[in-house]
């Protein structure tokens, strides 16, 4: 008799009933209108409701004892539960497709429209990164937002999405809408690294960096990986760095040979021709600062990949730069404690002039101790071979200084204020933001006061103060050459004084033959333009930092930065043009291809590419760029 009366009970059930356990027998009763029989559980409402398990709307039921619900006509649905007419369907709100059924929820929403709450409207996706093709914002390619701060909230949001995603009749009623704040959506630098990988899932709706990245915008890199030109790239081997460096060693010592050697023999030829190692210093002068400019455009706008061969080639710019600590030793390869953040490059680019100067110092004293001990008897020789030291040491100090003004310069100006950018985390809302440096996205501006006050001091010590000493330097030796050459020109009359008075000036014009020339270790600077140019290199010098300052502290995508770039390159690229201010003609096209190259880099920065041509015009954009150095 029971299993008589449960398929009874099964057979109504499945019919369209309700039953319910009486005291002898089952209760059964048609579904009421507003439900349907699901064969299974009985009597349900059709769909929309506020119950633990909510059933969305689009449906309604204004029969007896039916299986199913009615449907909707496209365009409108039924916002309460147990919709018993046709007549509860009502209009879909603001912002979603009438011309879909509704489903299990407020109508779908229209292309590149999205929501929070099921049964709500839809609203524009505004914000440039944003994908809005399944009714919710997720991120595209190359964006990024963050949903660490107060107001957001991750873990919600992705419940919400799964379940959007799921139009299904029975949903959480907890994640049919979502209260919290969406992040604002931010350009990622470098596009490729922030690759949102698989972002329109509720598991990766925060996005994801590409392997090798890390942190705000995926700007930084992973353990194991180093950078260049803000490019990931993983470390090699321990063997091959150590490697790298010994065969970098060999090469500064062969190159330092070569230089004595030349050197040398320069000395015994005529010294009044240049030398080859002032030929080449000359134009390695040209090249390094071209690239110390370049580098820092690269750095700034360029969406490139490094592999391959391309690999090389970012290393050489980089390396060319003067990154010698990111690209050659790479001390965060060995161990993840002696990563290189920009504080920590502050104080080392200042400490390294004092450095080197007490190294100089302590080398030129160590030295003459040893040469007055070997020389005891011989106070004039050990006097001619310090004076030689001095000059050597004199030279390499300011040749040193010279090779890192521009790069120390630029770690000076990325701790200005001006070199920090403000993010507000949520559209419409400031009272909610983050101010990082531009140039380390790690370090917090707010924490970085006195770095700051240090900078201002090193601007005044280093930045301003070397150059004018140089100038001070080359305008009191110009001076003195001028005099003699002056005082050259007045012996010539000396054929009608008297015999005694021709010897005289003839022994004084000897004891100033030595002072006819720029002292050796200030003659890199103006060996290589013509007399009356003798101050050239100092202006290029403030050329060179002054591009690079407004690249650091107002950004490649500043309007101020892009015309004044354009105007400095144009303005140089006419004076060289119209006075000619080198000695060779060989430099003095080097250098005009040189500022070329860098108006070409800009005005390529100030025209949007498409996607698909970024990949071969910046390809095609390095090359030219090494051109330069095979020149």
């Amino acid at each position: 008799m029971g299993i008589g009366k449960r398929s009874i009970r099964a057979t109504l059930i499945e019919d369209g009933f309700n039953c319910t356990p009486g005291e002898w027998k089952p209760k059964c009763s048609p579904c009421p209108p507003g439900s349907f029989g699901d064969s299974v559980n009985g009597c349900l409402p059709c769909p929309a409701g506020i119950f633990f398990y909510v059933y969305s709307g689009g449906f309604y039921q204004d029969d007896f004892g039916r299986l199913k619900c009615k449907i909707c006509n496209n365009g409108t649905f039924v916002n309460h539960p147990e919709g018993k007419s046709i007549d509860t369907c009502e209009l879909c709100p603001e912002g979603t497709n009438l011309t879909r059924h509704a489903g299990h929820r407020a109508c779908f929403c229209k292309m590149n429209y999205s929501r929070t709450d099921r049964f709500e409207g839809c609203s524009l996706c505004l914000e440039k990164g944003l994908n809005c093709s399944q009714d919710y914002k997720s991120l595209q390619t190359g964006y990024y937002w963050n949903w660490s701060f107060p107001g957001a909230n991750a873990v919600a949001y992705s419940n919400f999405v799964l379940h959007l995603q799921n139009d299904a009749l029975q949903f959480n009623a907890s994640s049919k809408q979502y209260t919290y704040k969406i992040p604002k959506v931010h350009e990622c630098p470098q596009r490729h690294s922030c690759e949102n990988q698989g972002s329109s899932t509720a598991e990766n709706i925060t996005g994801n960096c590409k392997y090798g990245y890390r942190g705000w915008l995926c700007s930084k890199c992973q353990s194991r990986f180093y950078s260049i030109l803000n490019i990931c790239l993983p470390c090699p081997d321990k063997v091959w760095i150590i490697l790298e460096l010994i065969a970098i060693l060999l090469i500064g010592i062969g190159l330092y040979v070569f230089i004595l050697w030349q050197n040398r023999r320069h000395e015994k030829s005529n010294r009044n021709k240049r030398s080859l190692v002032d030929r080449i210093s000359s134009q390695m002068k040209i090249v390094l600062g071209f690239y110390q400019v370049v580098g820092e455009l690269f750095e700034s706008f360029h969406d490139i990949t490094w592999v391959g061969p391309l690999k090389l080639l970012g290393e050489l710019i980089a390396l060319l730069k003067v990154n010698v600590l990111r690209v050659i030793i790479r001390p965060h390869c060995y161990s993840e404690k002696l990563k290189i953040n920009a504080k920590i490059q502050f104080i080392i680019s200042l400490s390294f002039p004092l450095v080197m100067f007490v190294c100089f110092v302590s080398f030129y004293h160590i030295w003459k101790l040893y040469l007055k001990y070997r020389f005891r008897n011989a106070t004039i020789h050990v006097c001619e071979k310090l004076k030689n030291l001095r000059e050597k040491l004199y030279t390499y100090f300011l040749l040193l200084l010279f090779i890192t003004y521009p790069p120390t310069c630029d770690v000076i100006f990325r701790l200005y204020p001006g070199a920090c950018k403000t993010f507000y985390i949520y559209e419409k809302d400031t009272t909610v933001n983050i101010t990082l440096l531009r140039s380390d996205f790690d370090l917090d501006c707010e924490k970085l006061k006195n770095y700051q006050i240090f900078a201002y001091v090193a601007t005044v010590i280093y930045v301003v103060l070397f150059p004018f000493v140089l100038l001070l330097l080359l305008r009191k030796y110009r001076i003195k050459i001028l005099y003699n050459e002056f005082d050259d020109g007045n012996s010539n009359s000396t054929e009608d004084q008297p015999e005694n008075t021709v010897s005289e000036r003839s022994h004084l014009i000897n004891d100033k033959s030595e002072e006819s020339d720029f002292p050796i270790w200030i003659k890199f600077l103006c060996e290589n333009y013509k007399p009356r140019f003798w101050y050239w290199e100092i202006i290029e010098l403030a050329r060179k930092v002054t591009q690079t300052v407004l690249v650091t502290l107002l950004g490649i995508e500043n309007a101020h930065t892009k015309l004044l770039t354009i105007g400095i390159s144009v303005l140089f690229l006419t004076l060289h043009a119209k006075l000619s201010p080198m000695t060779s003609h060989f430099e003095q096209r080097l250098q005009m291809f040189s500022l070329t190259a860098i108006f070409i880099n800009v005005l390529i920065a100030s025209v949007p590419i498409p996607q698909d041509y970024q990949a071969p015009v910046s390809t095609i954009l390095i090359l030219m760029n090494m051109i330069i150095f095979w020149l």
